[in-house]
């Protein structure tokens, strides 16, 4: 299913046999790595290494420090390697939120995808805009031809679906996510593990929630929202996207439509991270260059300043939908 073009609900059917083709395989994901792109990559990775023994097959990129230990690392490999191979592109709508650039170097682009179709890539591009995470996309490809990933994958491919799906709060989760996500635990994949992991609470941040419980600010279109400059991101030892994670913070709070974090890089650029729960986000945020989930998306801004016209702008949206 790997050969499979299906972008939103249109689908062709493209070479079947691609991975087939190429000696050497390489994997990419998105800037500032989260659970779902590490998950997507290490995931396809271990799983290709164990049915392909005599391929090349590699992860690229930083990875996702909120991991089990025992969790497989990223690769580094040279540009000679990437031009030699096909390039398969996990969790990443637009190569403008490409980590290594390199990617497009190489002899042919595929792509895995859960958000909202904005480009498309190479040879084949799988997006499927109803699926939670690009973990649970994988997961169930590979499942579904091999009949079980190995150990080595089961458990990145389940973190991946786990931070994605907020712990499986997040929709949309359904009754194929959590056969999924039991297949991933029959494989050898520990739900305590990985939850021992992203529970584990470190002191600075409970300081920093307190701060943000004291300091959010509301606008009377119902929006809840968090200003956060890079001085008072060093006091509390977070830097603008380690800061970023904190935006479901403030969910959900009664009257608030939709909540939003700005958090100011050292470089100026500013992280705009939009969360709803049913307000439609992902339009406002490719208003201003991002993009993302319906629910959940991302945008940049070049200075903290415009931050309020922003905030003008959806309660704008909001006062329009009512």
């Amino acid at each position: 299913e790997i050969g499979v073009r299906l972008v939103g609900s249109e689908m062709c059917i493209r070479d079947s046999k691609l991975i087939e083709q190429y000696d050497t395989i390489t994997i990419f994901g998105h800037i500032y790595p989260d659970g779902d792109c590490y998950g997507s990559e290490i995931g396809l990775r271990e799983t290709l290494r164990h049915f392909y023994p005599n391929k090349k097959i590699y992860a690229l990129g930083s990875g996702f420090k909120r991991r089990p230990k025992d969790f497989p690392g990223m690769d580094e490999v040279d540009d000679e390697t990437i031009k030699n191979s096909l390039a398969i592109i996990v969790d990443l709508a637009g190569l403008d939120r490409l980590e290594d650039k390199r990617a497009t170097t190489a002899l042919a682009l595929a792509k895995v995808d859960h958000h909202i179709f904005q480009q498309a890539f190479g040879v084949v591009d799988i997006v499927k805009e109803d699926y939670v995470s690009a973990t649970l996309i994988l997961a169930e490809m590979l499942i579904d031809h091999f009949g079980y990933v190995p150990k080595s994958a089961a458990g990145p491919l389940l973190l991946g679906l786990i931070t994605d799906s907020g712990r499986f709060l997040y929709q949309p989760i359904d009754s194929k996510t959590l056969i999924t996500a039991a297949k991933l635990a029959e494989c050898g994949a520990s739900f305590k593990e990985i939850y021992d992991v992203l529970y584990l609470v470190e002191e600075k941040s409970l300081r920093f929630k307190g701060y943000i419980f004291l300091n959010y600010l509301k606008h009377p279109s119902g929006i809840a929202y968090m200003v956060l400059s890079k001085e008072k991101l060093a006091e509390f030892g977070y830097d603008s996207n380690s800061a970023a994670g904190f935006v479901n913070s403030i969910a959900s709070i009664e009257g608030m439509k939709v909540w939003v974090f700005f958090t100011e890089g050292q470089d100026g650029i500013v992280r705009v991270e939009l969360r709803s729960s049913g307000f439609p986000v992902q339009p406002i945020a490719v208003h201003f260059g991002g993009g993302g989930h319906l629910c959940a998306s991302g945008c940049r801004l070049d200075k903290l300043e415009k931050y309020q016209e922003v905030i003008d702008y959806i309660a704008q949206e909001i006062e329009k939908g009512e």
